[in-house]
């Protein structure tokens, strides 16, 4: 009996804590880093981005760079594979639109490229090349 009222207990604080904790993972955003997981890697010539996309269609991917940053968004539509003899018992797999942004100063964007393969999408920003030219001014 006292184990009973401590289950109830325990599952009205878990409902509690589930209802209020509901605002922070409203607006968490650590779900979308986990679904576009990504390594950015600068050498002298260029920035290379690889971001996991598992499951999307090429043609469903955006890329977009404008003012210094980089952005990646992607959307995937709503899985078709259920026929009428069955019925869902547990869903993981998502549908919608997810994006992320990259900072990225001085790019040459006229020759950013990208390759999408195996679900990674690969990302190649070549940067500006500085002016060898001394622009020092010398003073008499």
């Amino acid at each position: 009996m006292a184990n009973d009222m401590m289950n109830r207990r325990n599952d009205l604080f878990d409902a509690m804590n589930d209802w209020f904790d509901l605002p922070r993972k409203f607006f968490d955003d650590t779900n979308v880093a986990k679904l576009m997981q990504s390594d950015v890697i600068e050498n002298d010539k260029e920035y290379v981005i690889k971001v996991d996309m598992p499951g999307m269609d090429k043609s469903n991917i955006n890329l977009s760079y404008n003012n210094g940053i980089l952005s990646v968004s992607g959307s995937r539509k709503s899985f078709k594979d259920m026929s009428k003899d069955n019925s869902l018992i547990h869903r993981e797999r998502i549908d919608g639109h997810i994006s992320r942004s990259f900072r990225l100063p001085n790019v040459v964007a006229s020759e950013i490229s990208a390759k999408y393969d195996n679900g990674v999408l690969t990302i190649t920003l070549p940067k500006q090349s500085s002016d060898q030219s001394d622009n020092s001014i010398q003073i008499d």
